[in-house]
């Protein structure tokens, strides 16, 4: 005997519209959306200056599918060029990291210096009479700003600056405390997350999942502290370190060095609009951050800072922190995400919920409010007025705070 579907009709009659998503805001046609009004519009984080050592270090990158290349060129100078030869469009570097003096396109040898300009091709010659200019034939550019240390890159030249992006309220949290020492990178990881950026970008807001997804230890370890959400739609949650969550050696050892201006179990989580997680924890800093590859494919990367110039003690003391306060939490978010992957795509039950708590910009962690504030920055900024993809077409795109004409 054949039955009907159980009908999933007349939630929207008691839920607002607007606290629930639909599955079309994680499908293919979405996320070319978004890369398009999105990715290519916001401030991008790519990398730790600590990454860029020395004159001469480069990094590849991708940018909203973009490839780009990143090169100090002077001890406080970080340019940003697309990684694309002017000649014939081939990568100029396929190196992920390195340092030289130049950068040479593989294909047919046009010679770049690291500030872009072009300095030689073969043939040069053979161009004479038909336009060509080699002083005008150099790498594009990119716009690349820093924050506490934290490099960002726009392929949008209208753009706010990055300083107005992010907003003084977030910039005096970040500040407290990387804006008072020089930090570099002791650990990285990076892995192939089989789920839609979007799911790692509610993860980081979603405080209701913490005492489940990391019942084994971090759910126990960090009781909820105040957030804060900011117009720009970035967040700030208030976290700390249960002492009792530990045996006492353990305890003291993590917090022997605790960061400038933090005491044991001070910490802040910040959400940097749309996708990145930068966690200052007692005596670490983590950077959670992501390269969206396809909608259903995302690379995922950990970044974790000590401070520079730490003695061997205090770098194994924050290695130990590392690994006793955050690390288990990776692995359970991923199982916990590319579960989710897997749901979304069913055709029967097409929407989900975000509807904890009344509308407010602060709170306690649990409630929906940050997971709100995420989505209707995605509506503003993609032209619609639902967390769906649009319809008909949209609405005319605008940044957090703009109205629309």
């Amino acid at each position: 005997m054949c039955t009907s579907a159980p009908s999933l009709g007349g939630q929207g009659d008691v839920i607002n519209p607007l606290w629930t998503v639909h599955n079309s805001a994680y499908s293919a046609t979405a996320f070319a959306l978004e890369r398009e009004r999105i990715l290519r519009r916001v401030w991008t984080f790519v990398c730790h200056s600590s990454e860029l050592p020395e004159v001469g270090s480069f990094l590849t990158r991708q940018v909203a599918g973009d490839p780009i290349v990143l090169v100090r060129t002077g001890a406080e100078t970080i340019r940003a060029f697309h990684n694309v030869c002017r000649h014939r469009g081939s990568l100029v570097v396929s190196e992920p990291s390195g340092t030289g003096k130049g950068f040479r396109c593989p294909y047919h040898h046009w010679a770049y210096s690291m500030e872009g300009e072009l300095l030689a091709l073969p043939g040069e010659d053979a161009y004479a009479g038909s336009g060509f200019v080699k002083s005008q034939t150099g790498l594009v550019p990119l716009r690349v700003d820093l924050a506490c240390g934290l490099v960002f890159v726009c392929l949008d030249p209208d753009a706010p600056p990055l300083h107005d992006y992010l907003g003084s309220d977030l910039l005096a949290v970040l500040e407290a405390p990387l804006g008072e020492a020089s930090y570099e990178i002791f650990h990285y990881d990076s892995w192939l997350l089989k789920a839609n950026w979007k799911l790692f970008a509610e993860n980081g807001r979603d405080g209701y999942h913490v005492p489940f997804v990391h019942h084994t230890f971090l759910g126990k370890a960090s009781p909820p502290q105040p957030y804060r959400l900011f117009p720009t739609g970035h967040a700030v949650q208030h976290v700390t370190w249960a002492h009792d969550a530990v045996d006492e050696e353990t305890w003291r050892q993590t917090t022997r060095f605790p960061l400038p201006g933090f005491q044991p179990g001070d910490g802040w989580i910040v959400n940097i609009f749309p996708d990145v997680v930068v966690m200052a924890r007692t005596s670490v800093v983590e950077i959670l951050s992501q390269v969206p590859l396809t909608h259903e494919e995302t690379l995922y990367e950990v970044r974790v800072l000590g401070l520079k110039g730490d003695s061997e003690e205090a770098r194994v003391c924050r290695r130990l922190a590392f690994q006793t306060w955050l690390q288990t939490q990776q692995p359970e978010d991923k199982q916990a995400m590319e579960n989710q992957q897997w749901g979304l795509v069913s055709q029967s039950v097409r929407t989900s919920i975000i509807a904890r708590g009344v509308d407010a910009t602060t709170g306690i962690r649990g409630d929906d409010n940050r997971l709100r504030q995420f989505w209707q920055v995605w509506r503003s900024m993609l032209g619609t007025d639902r967390n769906a993809v649009p319809e008909g077409g949209s609405q005319s795109a605008t940044w957090p705070g703009e109205s629309r004409l």
